[in-house]
């Protein structure tokens, strides 16, 4: 065996053992995140509320997650669509339903990255992986937005402030990416920085495809609240959706945060305090736990059987 392939057998092995012990490192924090978040709430009165959700809350929101994973799928497919990239609706569906189940336990979902190796044969990985971080930008400028109105009805000033900095924040960087700023790196640099951005510009020159991008993903979000509303519901509290529109974002940000598996454990702790005063501890982790579920887990078992399509 000659020295280039020792040194790639070795590379492979080291990073097969730094990616198993940084997931055994999120494993251990989330079992301990848990186990405190237990401490303080009653793990019985919860599996009683799970347990009591009638089968008619369960189709709605199993219905409602299937809505907004199509709706993601079409989205993407138009962000393809605006620089030029023509793929169907059904290959759209299969890579990202493939890349699901990885994207969930990597953190901050930076497994949706992998797209790009699906179309790696078409189109170039970074412009892909752009396309992809032009969808985290408009997902996470809605969401903002949504936290910002609901903040603003209910005089959460927390709320605001977080909300207000993560528009500022979006705002910010699409605006830096229609300047054409120059990075000392190289040319090489360049030239894969202008393929990462290449989808936010794109779509600055087509305001037809951008207007059906950001309905698509208001009509996301909306689908996502109307299922918490349904799951708060289910566990027996009546909660303003004007509020879920509000705190939910809130916790869907701290749950991208890379501390835990897939942000479990942060994103229910985010609930059990944002929520307090209009839902019970025990019904806000509740939630919190079937919101996993259905915003993450269910098209992650889904999505096993495509994982190797999606990928090869």
């Amino acid at each position: 065996m000659s020295n280039d392939s020792n040194l790639d057998l070795s590379s492979l092995e080291e990073n097969s053992s730094n990616s198993g012990l940084h997931i055994a490192i999120l494993v251990g924090i989330t079992a301990l995140v848990f186990f405190f978040l237990f401490r303080q709430i009653d793990i019985v009165n919860v599996v009683f509320l799970l347990k009591n959700i009638s089968c008619v809350h369960w189709v709605l929101a199993s219905t409602l997650t299937l809505s907004f994973f199509v709706i993601i799928a079409v989205r993407w497919r138009i962000v393809l669509l605006s620089m030029g990239f023509h793929i169907s609706l059904r290959e759209s569906c299969v890579i990202i339903l493939g890349v699901w189940p990885i994207s969930t336990i990597s953190p901050s979902k930076s497994g949706d990255l992998l797209r790009a190796i699906s179309l790696r044969k078409k189109i170039k990985p970074m412009v892909v992986a752009g396309s992809v971080l032009t969808e985290r930008m408009l997902d996470f400028l809605m969401i903002a937005v949504f936290a910002l109105m609901g903040g603003l009805l209910f005089r959460r000033f927390d709320i605001i402030s977080i909300a207000s900095a993560v528009i500022f924040c979006v705002v910010v960087s699409v605006w830096i990416t229609g300047k054409n700023i120059r990075i000392p790196f190289g040319q090489k640099v360049g030239v894969q920085l202008e393929n990462l951005l290449q989808s936010i510009r794109m779509l600055r020159k087509q305001p037809v495809l951008l207007t059906a991008i950001v309905l698509l993903t208001i009509l996301k979000w909306v689908a996502v609240f109307a299922q918490a509303a349904i799951l708060f519901r289910g566990v027996g509290a009546t909660v303003p959706f004007g509020f879920i529109m509000a705190a939910l974002p809130i916790s869907i940000l701290a749950g991208l945060l890379p501390i835990t598996l897939g942000g479990m454990g942060v994103r229910e702790s985010a609930m059990v305090v944002l929520f307090h005063g209009v839902a019970t501890e025990s019904q806000s982790l509740a939630v919190g736990l079937l919101y996993s579920f259905f915003g993450y887990w269910l098209l992650a078992i889904l999505g096993i059987p495509f994982i190797k399509k999606a990928l090869t």
